[in-house]
């Protein structure tokens, strides 16, 4: 930030604090033009600006003497830590009861309320977040108005995407790269928002132009606690204050109800029959795959049209179609944009597709939930002239409940079954390998070998001509947490190695 604002960036809030130490502001130096907010004082800077905030992991008031020491400019906390009062007395802490609630705005007009230039495209859903994310990017690109990402690939144009810790990010990240995206002229975000984001507020004070909602199934139980627990606060997006429009996914079951129930306009997606008695839609029918992608007609109420979508798996096709109605929703004319979805690329790590010799393929998927594998297989089923092979694991000291649903999943799905590693964290590798298998009726088709490369070598090696392999649950993922450690792992280039050597 160029200026120095202590005082003027924080004046327009003084009235919410009357009565605080808001007056100390006066006898500040003037601010350095790389000053920036920081809640982690890990990355404080000399003359940036520290929000000491409550947090799943304790309070950021334990960090304010630390955070005076790096040389921070300004310290903003809702609380001093229980005994250490004396810090009220220094000029840089400034002690905000209410901070909490005007924390949206505050961090907001630091960044020169970069939000509310952007046409923010919000998308919740269990699977299919990322995917939308990206054909949103490419469309808008595509129809002329450069666009960026912010998810679980990252953020930024979709082709260079910087990683991120979460799919959402905490409010004051979020902001600031907001900020760079105006700076850049990209004046459109997709955005994914996870359940966690919507209960603990990452998106508080943010305006979505539309929320998208891709489908509901089993996942983040560990943290919910229950399915209506979760579908609630997928629900959270669609509210009159937090967007204007939306677009929802009703062949999903918690879709229906959510398109039924919804308090803004929307626009609804899915197969053509599930589509009846909405004004504004966009239904398919007659879908039909030539083994790169998929021909169906597309219907809606601004007329039909004859779709071409060069991707894998029926549930892309939902996808692109949760894009376009994001579009609609922005102005763009629909026969423009049907036009540029033959043009769509595959998202990194989702449905990717990769021809081994002898002719076996081999796609890897993100898919780490019952629904998403399931989707997975069957739209491979769709595909094959062969038998299919999955790969795949489950997650250490996450929802162990759909551990057996996914080995169930996968013997009814799948002809062979290989059982590895995931991120097993600090659990024992074959002890999720066994929970799998509990799900499975006879385990016949069924191996168990927890080293993960072992296991794409092992379906390679034993795979015939026409099978196609499903690897699921790592996608774009560059690493594997054992323990704790994380080390790095990047699926598809051990993938790209392995069809070099074989080739």
């Amino acid at each position: 930030m160029q200026v120095n604002r202590l005082q003027r960036w924080l004046t327009p809030f003084k009235a919410t604090a009357a009565g605080q130490s808001l007056c100390a502001l006066e006898k500040l130096p003037e601010i350095t033009a790389a000053a920036d907010l920081q809640y982690n004082s890990k990355h404080l800077k000399n003359g940036d600006i520290f929000l000491a905030l409550p947090g799943v992991g304790g309070h950021g008031n334990r960090y304010i003497r630390q955070a005076l020491s790096s040389g921070a400019a300004l310290i903003l906390t809702d609380s001093l830590a229980d005994g250490d009062t004396s810090l009220a007395l220094e000029p840089q802490v400034c002690v905000w009861p209410d901070l909490l609630t005007v924390l949206p705005a505050l961090v907001s007009s630091f960044y020169q309320d970069a939000a509310q230039r952007l046409e923010l495209i919000g998308i919740t859903g269990t699977n299919g977040k990322s995917s939308t994310a990206i054909f949103v990017n490419q469309l808008s690109d595509l129809l002329g108005k450069p666009a960026a990402v912010v998810g679980t690939l990252g953020y930024g144009p979709y082709q260079t995407l910087t990683p991120l810790q979460n799919t959402t990010p905490h409010l004051v990240d979020l902001h600031r790269i907001f900020y760079g995206f105006c700076e850049q002229g990209r004046l459109r975000s997709a955005m994914e928002v996870s359940s966690h984001a919507l209960v603990q507020q990452r998106v508080a004070g943010l305006q979505f132009k539309v929320a998208v909602f891709t489908n509901l199934s089993r996942d983040h139980l560990d943290y919910h606690g229950t399915m209506e627990a979760y579908g609630a606060a997928k629900a959270l997006l669609f509210r009159a204050g937090q967007c204007q429009t939306a677009v929802i996914n009703v062949s999903d079951d918690f879709g229906k109800t959510l398109a039924a129930d919804c308090e803004v306009p929307v626009l609804v997606y899915g197969r053509l029959a599930d589509c009846a008695g909405h004004p504004q839609y966009l239904g398919y029918d007659h879908l039909r795959s030539d083994g790169k992608g998929f021909h169906l007609r597309l219907h809606s109420h601004l007329g039909d049209f004859d779709l071409q979508i060069p991707l894998l798996a029926e549930f892309n096709v939902q996808n692109v179609l949760a894009a376009v109605g994001a579009l609609l929703q922005c102005g763009h004319k629909l026969s423009a944009i049907v036009d540029a979805v033959k043009k769509l690329k595959a998202v990194a790590g989702r449905m990717e597709l990769w021809h081994f010799p002898d002719h076996v393929s081999l796609v890897v998927d993100y898919a780490h939930t019952p629904d998403a594998l399931k989707q997975s297989l069957q739209a491979l089923r769709q595909q094959s002239r062969g038998r299919i092979w999955c790969v795949f694991g489950c997650g250490g000291d996450r929802d162990k409940g759909k551990r057996p649903l996914m080995g169930q999943i996968a013997e009814q799905h799948a002809d062979h079954v290989i059982i590895t590693a995931d991120n097993p964290r600090t659990e024992a590798v074959l002890d999720i390998c066994k929970d799998i298998a509990a799900g499975m009726q006879t385990g016949a088709n069924c191996q168990i070998e927890p080293d993960r490369e072992s296991a794409i070598k092992l379906a390679l090696i034993e795979a015939h001509a026409h099978d196609m392999i499903l690897v699921a649950g790592k996608g774009h993922e560059s690493y594997q947490v054992l323990g704790n450690i994380v080390r790095d792992y990047d699926e598809r280039k051990f993938i790209n190695d392995l069809l070099a050597e074989m080739s």
